[in-house]
Formats: C-alpha cells, structure tokens, sequence
C-alpha cells in the first residue's frame, strides 16, 4: 500500500467553501473573567435551628447509602410513605433530623458543610 500524504480539503481545487474546514480551528478562544452577574451569591451561614433544619428538609443535595431491614419493615414503610406522598428518603430524613440527632449535631453538621461549599 503507498503511503500517501493527506492533504487538507483547502488546498485541493474545489467549489467548497473556506469555512468548511472548521474542525481545528486556529483561532484561541480567550476566557472571559468571570463577571459577578456569571457568580453565584455566597451562601449565607445559618445560625438558628430551624433555619439549619428547613435547610436540610429541602435540600436536594444527596448521597446515597444502603440499609438493611427485614422485609416486611421495609414493605409496610414503603406503602406507608407512598400513601403519605413522600419518598422513603424524605421519611428517613426526618426521622433522623426530629428523633436520631441532637439539635447540636445538626448544627455541627451544618457547619463542616458550609464550610466545605464556601471553600474558595
């Protein structure tokens, strides 16, 4: 097989146009600074309890986890939450936030999170 030299599709005779070889481009693309209409606002940290507890009521932020309950438990959880419109992890959550732990907690809890968003 010969070994021929591509050629690129501009520099043959053609009817296409320039702007067909547009692949790699030549031009460098400057970014642009960050503008403070492109930033979100800084968080700000929440001091009292119900503020922290709303917070995490509504927080879409998540990481999953795996539990293990006997069968019949986790089915009449299940059908219990379903009737009560929510998702088994929203039962969870607030179990843990109204029963499990202390109001102390949470806030430490909330803290070591806005700490770690607020890190820059």
């Amino acid at each position: 097989m010969a070994n021929k030299n591509r050629q690129s599709i501009l520099s043959k005779n053609n009817n296409y146009s320039k702007d067909l070889d547009t692949l790699f481009k030549s031009e460098t693309v400057k970014k642009q600074p960050k503008s403070k209409a492109n930033q979100k606002p800084k968080e700000t940290r929440l001091t009292r309890f119900s503020k922290i507890k709303d917070f995490y009521l509504k927080s879409n932020s998540k990481k999953q986890f795996s539990i293990y309950l006997p069968e019949e438990l986790q089915k009449q959880m299940k059908a219990k939450s379903v009737a009560d419109g929510m998702s088994i992890s929203d039962v969870i959550k607030r179990l843990i936030l109204d029963h499990y732990l202390t109001d102390a907690e949470i806030k430490d809890a909330y803290n070591r999170g806005y700490d770690k968003r607020n890190q820059k």
